[in-house]
């Protein structure tokens, strides 16, 4: 993440002066217009739009990037598909990164994780 630019853009767009944690009621809580929040995530937005192009034109640092392997609309794992099957119908595809994965590390929350999260945040996050 970059700091400098999150600053810049509450500064410019909502007159924070610092997001940094200061631990107290009147320095840390903003009364804000909705117009101001537009703008500011508008201008975040935006700034992560031109940095993907510059990464994809191989301008700046490369955005980190996950393979994931599908049957359909099914999440397999991560990694290629012909780690899983030879089957046509897997398939692999490039996303931005995807933490739900993390959530197959707690045995309550996987099966939601496998059938609904990790499948939406591939569709979401597939960039090829």
């Amino acid at each position: 993440m970059n700091d400098v630019l999150f600053n810049d853009i509450a500064l410019h767009h909502i007159g924070i002066t610092t997001l940094q944690t200061r631990k107290s009621t009147h320095l840390d809580f903003y009364s804000v217009a909705v117009w101001e929040i537009h703008a500011a995530l508008r201008a975040a937005y935006l700034a992560g739009y031109a940095a993907s192009v510059r990464a994809a034109c191989g301008e700046g640092i490369a955005l980190p990037t996950q393979r994931h392997t599908m049957l359909g609309d099914v999440w397999l794992g991560e990694g290629e598909a012909s780690d899983f099957a030879q089957s046509g119908a897997v398939r692999t595809v490039t996303t931005l990164p995807i933490p739900e994965t993390e959530l197959l590390a707690y045995r309550w929350q996987e099966r939601r994780a496998l059938d609904f999260l990790i499948p939406e945040a591939v569709r979401q996050r597939r960039i090829d």
